[in-house]
């Protein structure tokens, strides 16, 4: 008996969109990101992105938290493994190469560039991003967080500034991948965290941080 066709549920179609919204930003940028062409991408009726999500940029918000939410727990997984910061800058490295064959940041610097000029946008779109930097700051916590020093600094501020620094050079680099310098500026940065880590380690280091501690008061 030939069955009939199960039709699509309302959360498998969701699904459709934002596969293709994603798709849509990673071939076409954002400024080739519309209803009609991600409609093209998944083959349904643009009308359906407008029912399930109200407008393409709030498709756009949604398709990257959901990347967000699968990279954020491949990082986390990964990252685990690191044991000091060189540590952290070597899976950095294995990671930006797969996410250059997925396309994800390529996806999410397309997206934080159509947010300019629309606040609203643009902070739902960051708090997306702090979901990575704060699995980053998890593992600077357990490279650092036995020293003294690292009371002194702020494995937030850190890790912010490390997931800039990922996505500005994923900028730079789509505009001429062959002139930038990005592996072996990544290279550089493993030989620096290794000094660092030496460094912050030391115990001129340790007791200059353990002296700059705030005496109680009496």
């Amino acid at each position: 008996m030939v069955q009939p066709k199960k039709k699509s549920s309302g959360a498998d179609t969701k699904q459709r969109i934002l596969d293709a919204t994603l798709e849509c930003l990673r071939v076409n940028g954002i400024v080739g990101t519309s209803a009609r062409v991600i409609a093209g991408i998944g083959d349904f009726n643009q009308a359906l992105i407008f029912y399930h999500f109200g407008s393409v940029n709030d498709a756009v918000i949604q398709a990257v938290g959901h990347m967000t939410e699968l990279q954020r727990d491949r990082y986390r997984d990964r990252l685990a493994d690191a044991e000091d910061l060189a540590g952290i800058v070597e899976i950095a490295r294995a990671l930006r190469e797969e996410d250059a064959r997925i396309g994800s940041i390529s996806m999410l610097t397309q997206a934080f560039a159509g947010a300019q000029g629309n606040p609203e946008q643009g902070k739902q779109l960051y708090s997306q991003l702090e979901q990575w930097t704060a699995v980053v700051a998890e593992s600077i916590d357990r490279s650092i967080g036995d020293l003294p020093v690292a009371k002194q600094v702020s494995s937030e501020h850190l890790a912010f500034g490390l997931s800039a620094l990922f996505i500005g050079m994923e900028i730079l680099t789509a505009m001429d991948p062959e002139k930038a310098p990005t592996d072996e500026l990544l290279e550089e940065f493993g030989d620096m965290a290794t000094m660092l880590q030496t460094l912050l380690g030391s115990p001129l280091v340790q007791s200059l941080a353990a002296a700059s501690k705030p005496t109680p008061e009496a």
